[in-house]
């Protein structure tokens, strides 16, 4: 399902260009792309400080793109590389990433992979989660395409590359990424701030972040004193839930039903009335069936009851039993950590809509990932500039695109330009 492209506040300028990649006639990928002017001077100069919030810890890099064509910025996200959601993907990942580096040593500056790269959340409910070790080694197979394009961007076309975690891959270690792909990548546990030195008295600013941390159900910030779920949110859960069911599209269907459950509620909310839905949620019942609905989806089962006492193994020694998930306080824990403002607004970026985070960023461009829906809008941040929005969406086999986000900075004369490049899982 793609979004609508057009923003609350500006309307998104669109090109569509439609190109193939690929040597072979029958191996060929059609890419097409949209795209909206980055422009290069803000309406309202500040200064500006690093994000210090909650979702944020953030890594910074300074980029020198003066006096060079070298400039473009590219981000992908979401391969699931080693999970079932990732099959049948490698040959137009090799194609798309192939025409990258063609380009790469007379255009590109930074590679930028935005989290979920590798699958760590996909074992089934009764099984023990592999050791980091045994991960890396299978990756090393299973993302060749990646670890080789990789190196060829680094050696070949000298690309600064950054790894930033997502939600599947959030234990994955910096050790686990410089074994896989060499000493040369830079990680990033949370959020990437890249401050851009284009040659004009302008810094241009780019935030990258997964975007998990501001969706409810799937923030690592939310830890419960009690233990009641070992260190991971509850989107764990339903998406080990997901693979125990055995269906490939599920992830896709729960996603569904999660935007038509929580989307359309939150949809109908007057502004004034967000406190008294917060407090209703805050109810144990209501918790627990709106838990229990997305556990239904995920087993597809029509009641949830038969099967609360399923343990779910997180490691050797330890397991979750389902009724614990169903009893855990996640608005109660979102409330004090953020609150209530902003438990309904985690709720609405669970199904996508981060509107009221971007309007409070700084930065002239925020790239997130997430959702498996490439998205491209523009809104006007709380200090009066233009903000554009741009979603990676995904690499998988459920997904009906894959796509990526090409940013091309202004210049000291001329506006930049944000792109997708997206193409159709047929």
């Amino acid at each position: 399902m793609v979004l609508p492209l057009e923003g609350p506040i500006f309307p998104v300028y669109v090109t569509d260009v439609g190109a193939s990649v690929g040597d072979d006639e029958e191996d060929e990928i059609d890419i097409d792309t949209r795209s909206t002017t980055w422009v290069r001077k803000r309406s309202k100069e500040f200064e500006y400080t690093l994000p210090n919030d909650k979702y944020s810890k953030v890594t910074q890099e300074v980029l020198h793109l003066e006096n060079t064509k070298k400039r473009k910025i590219v981000a992908m996200s979401d391969l699931h590389l080693g999970g079932s959601w990732s099959e049948g993907m490698d040959w137009k990942l090799e194609k798309y990433l192939d025409n990258l580096i063609q380009i790469a040593k007379e255009e590109v500056a930074c590679f930028v992979m935005l989290g979920d790269i590798f699958e760590m959340w996909l074992e089934k409910f009764a099984e023990v989660p592999p050791d980091n070790a045994a991960r890396v080694q299978a990756w090393k197979e299973s993302g060749s395409v990646l670890i080789n394009a990789i190196d060829k961007l680094i050696s070949e076309c000298d690309v600064k590359v950054f790894y930033v975690r997502g939600n599947h891959d959030r234990e994955i270690t910096e050790q686990d990424v410089k074994t896989i792909f060499g000493e040369k990548v830079s990680f990033v546990p949370c959020t990437l701030i890249l401050r851009l030195k284009t040659g004009s008295e302008t810094e241009h600013r780019v935030r990258l972040a997964h975007g998990h941390e501001w969706d409810v159900f799937n923030s690592y910030m939310l830890q419960d004193s009690n233990k009641l779920i070992p260190n991971r949110p509850i989107g764990y859960y339903i998406a080990r839930a997901v693979s125990t069911a055995e269906r490939h599209d599920s992830g896709s269907e729960v996603e569904d039903l999660l935007i038509g459950l929580a989307g359309g509620l939150l949809s109908m909310i007057p502004k004034a009335l967000e406190d008294d839905l917060i407090d209703v949620l805050l109810r144990p019942e209501v918790h627990r069936k709106l838990i229990g609905r997305l556990f239904e989806g995920a087993f597809e089962v029509e009641d949830i009851d038969f099967l609360l006492q399923a343990k779910c193994r997180v490691s050797e020694n330890e397991y979750v039993r389902l009724q614990s998930l169903l009893e855990y306080p996640l608005f109660r824990l979102c409330g004090s950590e953020v609150g209530k403002q902003d438990v309904f607004h985690m709720i609405k970026a669970a199904t996508g809509d981060y509107k009221k985070f971007i309007r409070r960023s700084d930065e002239d461009v925020v790239v997130l990932a997430h959702t498996h829906r490439w998205d491209l809008r523009k809104y006007r941040n709380y200090k009066g500039n233009q903000v554009v929005y741009a979603n990676t969406g995904c690499w998988t086999c459920n997904a009906e695109e894959f796509s990526s986000v090409v940013l091309d900075p202004p210049t000291v004369d001329k506006d930049g330009l944000v792109t997708i490049d997206y193409g159709k899982n047929e």
